[in-house]
């Protein structure tokens, strides 16, 4: 074997996701489905604390944004991640929107968007702080292999 196949059977080695890796990535992906099962929930039950029209109108249409923008953004990873392209940038941006998000729910919405009485919102509050390590950990290690490279 030669040293420039050698290098290259290395470097693939190198780039091949570790299991800790995909162990965050079976994370995301589960927590992408709650969100969106949970969002699909509260959009045909409403909530005991959306009173008004103009709250339960408000509070379905930004979970569906957020539904459709959570879901997006794991499709185009998906995209990236088969055809092999660079995610870091992606997986940065979605962590940072991860956390304001968690931010802005802890402060401001939690009794909006909560219902502790469904089995889904309780489900998805409790796999959160989960997704936030687990995009936190996909987006250092993207960035880390990315300068390595």
């Amino acid at each position: 074997m030669r040293a420039d196949e050698r290098h290259n059977m290395n470097k693939k080695l190198l780039d091949a996701p570790t299991g800790t890796y995909r162990f965050c990535e079976v994370i995301v992906v589960v927590f992408i489905l709650l969100a969106t099962v949970h969002t699909l929930l509260l959009r045909q039950l409403g909530g005991p604390a959306l009173t008004t029209e103009d709250a339960l109108f408000l509070s379905q249409t930004l979970m569906g944004h957020r539904a459709w923008l959570t879901t997006a953004l794991g499709l185009f990873y998906a995209y990236c991640r088969i055809t092999a392209k660079d995610c870091s940038q992606l997986l940065t941006v979605s962590c940072v929107l991860a956390w304001f998000i968690f931010i802005e729910d802890t402060l401001a919405l939690d009794n909006v968007l909560f219902v502790p009485e469904m089995l889904s919102g309780q489900l998805t509050q409790f796999s959160r702080p989960f997704l936030l390590v687990a995009l936190t950990y996909m987006a250092v290690e993207s960035r880390r292999r990315r300068s390595d490279g």
